[in-house]
């Protein structure tokens, strides 16, 4: 996910169908793509590991290196199994990383490598891509542009759904399908139309924005995982 944003800018400024609101260019920047990037810290990804925590890539041809990041944990863990199989003395394990650290460490590993390129793509879940596609659909994106552009589907809504943080209102984009559909029946009075778009739009409008006004809503991961190590999660919507 290196520059996510820039390596998808092309797709970010031509599915303009997919978001509301159009992004101006040359304006003021409420936050940098660095920044931007830090929001994920509350979508926890799951990698194959060693057991001191560093991701194992697999070789793919004589180039690449992969490392899929996954979403849905049991999708990582018959990930794991296959890998256990073929690698029975890896002593390999599925952690769970923060998807902003474990894109840091995807650069980390990239500016090491001389003759390989390691390629790190998130793994959404099976419903939630087939869903996005969906909806794309209906929003009138065309199908070369979700072919080409959709890669990690998130989902929000217009007019936009908000929570409340010690940083103020915040308008939200969800990982899930669900969990968007969740919030969106519990708001009453105002008819709440729930669209998709690729996470780089997400970012593409989060860093466009002239202040800092969205986050990404924690996934049922992020959850379980706060619940497992005795902290509270965020409150939900």
């Amino acid at each position: 996910m290196e520059s996510v944003f820039k390596a998808a800018r092309s797709f970010v400024l031509g599915a303009a169908a997919c978001l509301p609101v159009v992004m101006g260019t040359g304006s003021v920047h409420a936050i940098p793509e660095a920044d931007a990037l830090k929001k994920l810290a509350v979508i926890p990804v799951f990698l194959i590991t060693n057991e001191q925590g560093s991701p194992i890539p697999i070789p793919q041809g004589d180039k690449n290196l992969l490392l899929p990041m996954f979403l849905d944990q049991a999708k990582a863990q018959k990930e794991l199994e296959a890998f256990n199989k073929a690698n029975p003395a890896a002593k390999a394990r599925v952690t769970p990383i923060p998807m902003n650290l474990a894109n840091d460490k995807v650069n980390e590993i990239n500016k090491k490598l001389t003759d390989k390129k390691l390629v790190a793509p998130v793994i959404s879940s099976d419903a939630d891509m087939a869903k996005a596609v969906e909806m794309l659909r209906k929003q009138g994106v065309s199908e070369k542009e979700i072919n080409e552009g959709l890669s990690v589907p998130v989902f929000f809504s217009k007019p936009f759904i908000t929570v409340n943080t010690p940083k103020g209102t915040k308008a939200v984009f969800f990982l899930s399908y669900n969990d968007a559909a969740t919030a969106a029946s519990k708001i009453t009075g105002t008819k709440v139309e729930l669209l998709a778009a690729d996470l780089t739009v997400a970012l593409g409008r989060i860093i466009e924005s002239k202040n800092d006004e969205f986050v990404f809503y924690p996934t049922q991961a992020f959850f379980k995982l706060m619940q497992e190590q005795g902290q509270p999660g965020n409150n939900k919507p």
